[in-house]
């Protein structure tokens, strides 16, 4: 009997014996398992950064403090000229290599489109990058491209036929640039046009000049201006001279639909005259909804937003860069320098953001109406 239960508990331990084993063995498989499927996923990780792809968002013009326009003024003499290849197999983008270790938060892209120029600093980098590399793929846009060295980066100069928007992705090794006509993207183009500007100073009163008055309101209606669909351009965002005739190229180019040109009103003769007014080309007719109804929109909206008084529409002068469009234009008269209460108030920020809300509120009513 005891030699049966010895027996017994003889076969008991051996099982016992047998399971443990293959717990064990069940154990270090799935630790094998995991191993493999943690080293698995890193691999993946570490390749997806490899060739990870980074949008670089895009400013529209001279926001950033890159260095101004030099090529107009002669090229620097640390200016290369880059090469360029066209490359068949690709369409509406263009390849710019990047120096090794360059990262996203290390390049700036910049649209200088009243220059029709695209800027890209790169804080890094070696000077002579860019004669071993190239840039390729749809250079069609593209007249010429430059790389000038600065203190701590390198800032490529890319002259464009046109005005165009782009769209910028980073990959290890690069930059791809996807270039688009303005109208691919939106569905309402608007030039605000400041009128004056560098050595036209315009009106100047009592202090105020014009040209400063017209930048500010232009200043607070891109401040302001957060319209879905509506690509908002600017003839100028600095104190600088903008010849009329590339004040309409910008407008003609990017196919505006709407041109808005602010001015300041003066009377000679009485400096009791104050309110606001608006301007229009009445020999270009548009059906439905051309110039004296911008004209009247502007007017009324800006009039009403600001608790002044109308003085309602006026035709252009035979000068006026009005009659060099063919899009619905106008000009709206923000008030009176010449007219010392109103140039005080003409000078106040607060004043300023309601003629600027005033405008944008004018652009929204006039893009239902072309809806309708």
């Amino acid at each position: 009997m005891r030699r049966k239960q010895d027996q017994d508990r003889k076969t008991e331990y051996e099982a016992t014996g047998k399971d443990r084993g293959r717990k064990s063995e069940n154990q270090a498989a799935v630790c094998v398992v995991w191993t493999l499927t943690l080293l698995t996923c890193m691999m993946v990780m570490l390749m997806s950064a490899a060739h990870k792809t980074i949008v670089i968002a895009d400013v529209s013009q001279a926001p950033s403090g890159l260095p101004v326009n030099t090529e107009q003024q002669g090229a620097s003499s640390e200016d290369r000229t880059l090469t360029l290849y066209k490359d068949q197999g690709m369409k509406g983008n263009f390849y710019i290599p990047l120096p090794k270790g360059i990262r996203a938060e290390d390049v700036t892209v910049e649209n200088r489109y009243m220059e029709r120029e695209l800027l890209l600093y790169i804080q890094g980098g070696e000077e002579d990058f860019y004669e071993e590399n190239r840039i390729s793929g749809d250079i069609t846009p593209v007249l010429s491209a430059r790389c000038e060295m600065q203190e701590d980066g390198m800032l490529l100069k890319i002259r464009m036929a046109r005005v165009l928007e782009y769209r910028s992705t980073m990959d290890s090794s690069g930059l791809t640039i996807n270039w688009y006509e303005p109208k691919e993207l939106y569905d309402y183009i608007v030039v605000i046009d400041p009128a004056r500007g560098g050595s036209e100073n315009g009106i100047d009163t009592y202090g105020l000049l014009e040209k400063d008055l017209t930048l500010q309101v232009a200043k607070q209606i891109q401040k302001q201006f957060d319209l879905e669909g509506v690509r908002l351009y600017c003839t100028r965002t600095e104190d600088v001279d903008v010849p009329a005739s590339e004040r309409v190229r910008l407008a003609e180019e990017a196919v505006a639909d709407f041109y808005v040109r602010l001015c300041a009103g003066e009377d000679e003769l009485s400096s009791e005259t104050y309110g606001i007014a608006g301007f229009y080309n009445e020999e270009y007719y548009i059906p439905g909804f051309g110039n004296p109804q911008l004209a009247d929109l502007l007017t009324r909206e800006v009039t009403v937003t600001v608790s002044n008084r109308a003085l309602g529409l006026f035709t252009a002068e035979e000068d006026s860069i009005l009659r060099q469009l063919q899009m619905p234009a106008a000009e709206i008269s923000l008030g009176f320098l010449s007219n010392p209460r109103e140039e005080y108030l003409l000078g106040q920020e607060s004043y300023q953001e309601k003629l600027a809300a005033g405008c944008i509120s004018a652009l929204i009513q006039a893009m239902k109406v072309l809806e309708e």
